[in-house]
């Protein structure tokens, strides 16, 4: 067999590095056909489809943060005008208390201790109704304004300075944090 070998072209270590030439020509054959170096696949176009989907989740996540806030602020507000409305409605509710506290002490009599009693009992309750905003509407020589008096009366005078004035008032009228809540009757 050996003598074969010999025939066939030469010895058993030429016949190795004719085996691993052989493999280098397949290297070199293959790298001829890809024009040079093996190419690395192109990730370009999906590195950029990738970025702008990023993009449009950085987007979609600040529109979420900034309709957080507006529901935030909102539900800050609608409370503040429920708690507004909440004590209006409180306040309205106790006034008509007060105006016959008034008219006891109008009434006054022979009592002068009752009459002390209601006073002290009248300037509680104002000073309770102040530390919950409610102010008193005194219109007394004021210009007539249909936002914060109901005219019940019509005085007329000759005199064109008090015209449109309020000259009288029969109850009066309070608001809170600048609304009327009830108008004076004048």
């Amino acid at each position: 067999m050996d003598e074969e070998k010999k025939q066939a072209g030469g010895t058993p270590q030429e016949e190795a590095s004719q085996e691993g030439a052989g493999g280098t020509d397949a290297q070199e054959a293959s790298a001829q056909a890809g024009g040079g170096e093996p190419k690395a696949p192109d990730f370009s176009e999906e590195l950029t489809r990738l970025q702008a989907e990023r993009d449009q989740f950085r987007e979609l996540a600040a529109r979420a943060q900034a309709d957080g806030i507006n529901y935030r602020n909102w539900a800050e507000k609608e409370f503040k005008r429920l708690k507004a409305q909440g004590s209006e409605r409180a306040v309205t509710a106790l006034l008509p208390v007060l105006d016959n506290l008034e008219r006891a002490l109008e009434a006054g009599g022979d009592g002068q201790g009752i009459c002390q009693g209601v006073r002290m009992v009248r300037d509680q309750f104002l000073s309770a109704l102040e530390t919950l905003g409610v102010t008193v509407i005194d219109p007394t020589g004021q210009e007539f304004s249909p936002l914060l008096h109901h005219a019940v009366a019509l005085v007329e005078t000759d005199d064109p300075a008090q015209d449109g004035q309020v000259i009288d008032v029969f109850r009066k009228g309070y608001s809170m944090n600048g609304t009327a809540i009830r108008p004076a009757q004048v």
